[in-house]
C-alpha cells in the first residue's frame, strides 16, 4: 500500500509539472522528472518511465475532454522488464536495495495464461485489490474460406448467416440498476459521498461485462471453426445523433448512452485477432434501409418497423437485412470454396 502511494503520488507531481511548464510528450515528460523524482522518492529508474506515461494520459484527456488532471484511484504500473513471477509470487522493485514479494492467487484460467510457453508477458497494472497482467502471442493468420457480417442493435446481435444472439438481458440490467439508483437518490438526495459511490455500480459492469463475454466467445469460436472473417459495421459518433435538444425523450437518450455497442465489438474484435480471424470495420449508414436483393433504399422505414417489402418482391427482416448488407460492404478476399468431386488438371 505504501508503494501504491507513492506511486499516484509521483503521478500527480508529474502533471503538475507538466501543466505549469506546458511540457508537452511523454519522452519529454520523462526527461524532465527522472533524476528528480530519483532523488525525492528513493526509486528505481524503472518508476519514472511509468509515472511519465501514466500522466501524460491524464493530461491529453484533460486537455481533450476537460477532465480533472488528477489521478485518484491508487494504482501502479510496470513494463515487462521490471517485474518478474516465480511459482505464484510476483516481484517487484520497491527501493534502491531491496524487493516486494506478494503472492497471487488465481483460478486455472489464469493459470492457463501463467505457465503457457508461447506468451509474451506484457505490462502489470496494479489497484490496491487487483492485478491485472497483460499478454501476447504471435497469432497465425488464417486465410478465410467466407465472412461473416454482425448487425448490432439494442436488444440483439444478428449475423449474416442468420443467427441471433439476445441481448435484452443487458438493456434490462441497466434498466433495474437505473431504477434502483432513483430510488437511493430520493431518499438521500443530499448525500454527496453516496451518490459518488453508486453512481458507479462495479457489480451491474459485471454483470454486463459477462454476458457480453459470453456471446463474443461464441461468436468468435462459431467463426474459428468456419473459418470465417468477421465484419463489423463502424459506429463510431452514433451517439451523437441523440443529443440533449433533438426531439427524443430523456428515457431514450439514456438508453442509447448506455447501449455497450462498442464493448461488444471489442471483445469479437481482439478475441478473434488471437484466434487469427481477420476483422474489418465497414461504413453501417442505410444497412437496413438497403434492400440486400436489389439495392433499392427504403427511406421512409421507421425504427418501429421490424420487417418491410422491397418493390422488387423480397421481404427482409430488418436485422438479418442489414446483416447481409455489411458483409457485401467487406473487402476482405477470401479463399475460393473447392467442390467436392472436383479434379484439378495441374499436375504435381
Amino acid at each position: 500500500m505504501q508503494l501504491l502511494h507513492t506511486f499516484r503520488a509521483m503521478v500527480n507531481k508529474a502533471i503538475e509539472i507538466c501543466l505549469a511548464e506546458k511540457v508537452n510528450g511523454r519522452l519529454n515528460l520523462r526527461n524532465r522528472i527522472y533524476r528528480e523524482f530519483r532523488e525525492r522518492y528513493g526509486v528505481l529508474s524503472s518508476y519514472p518511465y511509468s509515472v511519465a506515461e501514466i500522466a501524460w494520459s491524464i493530461v491529453k484527456k484533460h486537455r481533450r475532454w476537460q477532465r480533472k488532471p488528477v489521478a485518484q484511484r491508487l494504482m501502479l504500473k510496470m513494463d515487462c522488464a521490471s517485474y518478474s513471477l516465480n511459482n505464484g509470487s510476483l516481484s517487484l522493485p520497491h527501493r534502491k536495495n531491496g524487493r516486494i514479494h506478494i503472492p497471487l492467487t488465481f483460478g486455472d484460467y489464469q493459470r492457463l495464461f501463467l505457465t503457457d510457453p508461447g506468451l509474451k508477458r506484457g505490462s502489470l497494472t496494479m489497484t490496491s485489490v487487483t492485478i491485472i497482467i497483460s499478454f501476447s502471442k504471435e497469432s497465425v493468420r488464417i486465410e478465410p474460406l467466407s465472412k461473416v457480417g454482425i448487425d448490432l442493435n439494442e436488444k440483439s446481435a444478428v449475423l449474416s448467416d442468420g443467427t441471433r444472439y439476445d441481448l435484452s438481458e443487458v438493456a434490462r440490467l441497466h434498466t433495474e440498476y437505473g431504477i434502483r439508483r432513483r430510488r437511493f437518490y430520493r431518499k438521500h438526495p443530499h448525500d454527496e459521498r453516496l451518490k459518488k459511490k453508486f453512481s458507479i455500480n462495479s457489480r451491474e459492469k459485471a454483470r454486463v461485462n459477462q454476458l457480453l463475454n459470453r456471446v463474443s466467445k461464441t461468436i468468435v469460436q462459431k467463426a474459428r471453426e468456419k473459418s470465417q472473417a468477421i465484419v463489423l459495421e463502424r459506429l463510431k459518433g452514433i451517439r451523437y445523433a441523440s443529443r440533449r435538444g433533438n426531439g427524443k425523450s430523456r428515457a431514450s437518450r439514456r438508453r442509447l448512452a448506455l447501449w455497450p455497442f462498442r464493448q461488444l465489438q471489442h471483445q469479437i474484435g481482439y478475441k478473434a485477432n488471437w484466434e487469427g480471424l481477420p476483422v474489418e470495420y465497414v461504413s453501417g449508414s442505410w444497412t437496413s434501409k438497403t434492400c440486400s436483393n436489389c439495392g433499392n433504399i427504403n427511406r421512409g422505414l421507421k425504427l418501429s418497423d421490424r420487417s418491410w417489402r422491397c418493390p422488387c418482391g423480397a421481404t427482409h427482416d430488418r436485422d438479418y437485412n442489414a446483416a447481409q448488407n455489411i458483409v457485401a460492404r467487406s473487402k476482405i478476399e477470401c479463399l475460393p470454396a473447392v467442390l467436392a468431386g472436383a479434379q484439378s488438371d495441374v499436375k504435381l
